[in-house]
Order: structure tokens, then sequence, then C-alpha cells
């Protein structure tokens, strides 16, 4: 019906036209009878993560399984969280962010905050702040692309190492890791309820302990 995968940092969900590297859509073909769920280079993907983001990712691999969550994703009905360090501090310590989002004007592969771009919306909590850095609990109510990101850019407190969006590098990362994990996906298929969550990776307990 489906399979929870932990995707790595560094590793595309599904080919590019730039590209031809190994991707999860390729990990899911090659294991599982997924060659007519979905459309063509995207069989068995329903959301996405960025290549620089870890963490959960849920993929249907039956047509039934598929069209439902397909559906329940764009209703908005599938519960995602994240977790993030960003650098500095926030204003607040808990809030949400309804800044709608554009493609950026000055980098065709960013999103920035724009008037008349798509509603997007983040909500988030603090965990725990050092000097440097503030780990964060964040629910993702729409799943805009790059939304997370291009948030706390505007907020002046970019995911740690996401150099593309403002921040800086942070040598003992690589430059396809930032500080950003699907750590929890929650939904309701075939009127059964599913929970999965995982625990922050290694790197993020360094990063608040630097």
């Amino acid at each position: 019906m489906f399979v929870i995968l932990n995707k790595p940092h560094g590793l595309l969900v599904h080919p590019t036209d730039s590209s031809d590297e190994y991707t999860l859509r390729d990990f899911l073909i090659e294991n599982f009878n997924i060659s007519d769920v979905g459309e063509y280079k995207r069989e068995g993907i329903v959301h996405r993560l960025d290549r620089v983001t870890s963490g959960l990712i849920v993929c249907p691999i039956n047509t039934d399984a598929f069209n439902q969550l397909q559906e329940d994703f764009r209703k908005r009905k599938i519960i995602k969280k994240y977790k993030a360090i960003v650098q500095g501090s926030l204003r607040s310590k808990s809030g949400e962010i309804n800044l709608p989002l554009i493609h950026s004007q000055n980098n065709r592969r960013k999103r920035e905050v724009g008037k008349n771009g798509r509603d997007a919306i983040t909500k988030y909590k603090t965990i725990s702040m050092t000097d440097s850095y503030t780990l964060l609990d964040i629910d993702l109510i729409t799943g805009r692309n790059h939304q997370i990101r291009a948030h706390f850019e505007y907020l002046k407190a970019p995911i740690v190492n996401d150099t593309l969006y403002g921040a800086k590098k942070v040598s003992e990362l690589n430059q396809n890791t930032i500080c950003l994990q699907s750590y929890n996906i929650e939904f309701k298929l075939f009127d059964k309820d599913y929970k999965f969550s995982i625990n922050e990776p290694d790197y993020f307990t360094s990063i608040m302990n630097m």
C-alpha cells in the first residue's frame, strides 16, 4: 500500500531536467512494482523533500493509495512536522508565519516572500537555544517549495548551513546538508490512522553544542 522512507540529505526525490543522477524514485522503481503508480519519472511520489533536507517521506506503492494520499496532501489533511536549527534567535519563542511565496526575482532557484505569491503558512515553537543557534519544532501547514527555508530567511534567521538562503557556511557540514529534518508524519488511509516519527540526526546535537 505504501512505504515510509528516511531520505538522506543529498538525495533528489525524483529526476530533474538538469540531472540524471540516482534518485529516491529510482530506489522505488527497483524495489517495488510501481511502474503504473503516478506519472512517469514521479512514480510513487506524492510529496517532496529538497535535496538538502533529510527525513520521512511517504510513498504509495499502489494506485488506490496514490490517489488517496495525493488528494489528502492537496486538502492539507496530512500532518507534517520538521525540526530545524536556525542562525541566531527569533523575536518570539513561537509563532505562525503566514507570508505568500513567489519565485525569487534575483535567483530562480529560490523562493521569496511576495504579496502576489501562493499562500504559505509555517508554525513554529522553540525547543532550545544557545548564543548562536535556535532549535525549532515546525508544523508545515502548506507545503510550498522551499517554504521553511524562505520563511526563516525572511525572518533573518536562516536554516543553519543553508547558504542558498543566506546562512553562513558551517565547515563541519557538507554543502548538501542543512539543519532541516522531516521528523514526523501523520495521516489516515482507508480508515486506518498512521503516525511515524524519527529522532533528530546526530549532527543537530553537534551544532547545538558548538
